[in-house]
């Protein structure tokens, strides 16, 4: 009795992960999308330098469309709430994932994290780098407060040596959920970006005002390339037009 409700459990949670996957396509392929700056990741991706892409947590949903199938990323995921299905939708986009919790703040407390995931997804992203595979996962995490970067991404890029990269992807049309995140749905047959920000590097021996300092630098980095998305899709006042192409 048990293993049927099991089997079902999991033939539904593969149906509704398939079915997000597809409209995530949908939107991919029906969006008049912009990229700016790709030349950033595509430049990291051909030298074989692989690289920790940032993101806002709930801003994410058609990304890993993105990804270049020739160099592979893995995502972090949870291993908790609706992480089994995130971890499904992925596996139908084709992007692998490591399955944890949020990369602890600091080393003091990876010990801390030990049996909730924190310390094996750090050290399984900082092996990853190390093999040339980039990463990619939101600088705030749950419960919030939402758009403040956490010292999580600066400790991976101290101890993986490899930058952070934030990145922002947006549509004109989508739908945002009143949650924490204010996490966005985005819509098919709409204006979409994609905007890349400058590498931000963390070094090996930073102090701890440097780690401060490079986490600020990641919370206005992703501010801005988020700003950027938003302009391009004409939902606040456009700047500039510069770099922007079909895509």
């Amino acid at each position: 009795m048990a293993g049927d409700t099991k089997s079902k459990t999991e033939t539904s949670t593969t149906l509704i992960a398939w079915l997000i996957a597809f409209f995530i396509r949908l939107v991919r392929r029906t969006g008049r999308f912009e990229v700016r700056r790709g030349d950033i990741a595509a430049r990291f991706w051909a030298e074989d330098k692989p690289f920790v892409a940032a993101t806002w947590h709930g801003q994410n949903m058609i990304l890993p469309t993105f990804w270049h199938n020739w160099r592979e990323m893995r995502i972090l995921v949870s291993k908790h709430g609706d992480g089994e299905i995130v971890a499904s939708v992925m596996r139908f986009l084709g992007v692998g994932t490591i399955r944890g919790a949020g990369v602890p703040k600091g080393e003091e407390r990876v010990h801390k994290q030990k049996g909730k995931g924190g310390a094996g997804a750090l050290r399984a992203m900082v092996r990853a780098l190390g093999e040339n595979i980039s990463i990619g996962l939101t600088a705030d995490l749950p419960p919030g407060p939402a758009r403040r970067a956490g010292e999580g991404i600066v400790m991976l890029a101290r101890l993986s040596g490899r930058p952070i990269v934030p990145v922002a992807a947006t549509t004109a049309a989508r739908i945002q959920l009143n949650n924490w995140d204010k996490f966005t749905i985005n819509l098919p047959f709409s204006r979409g970006a994609l905007v890349w920000g400058e590498p931000i590097y963390v070094p090996r021996d930073a102090t701890p005002e440097e780690l401060e300092a490079a986490r600020q630098r990641v919370e206005d980095g992703l501010n801005a390339v988020a700003l950027e998305a938003e302009e391009i899709c004409g939902r606040v006042p456009r700047k500039q037009d510069k770099g922007a192409v079909a895509h």
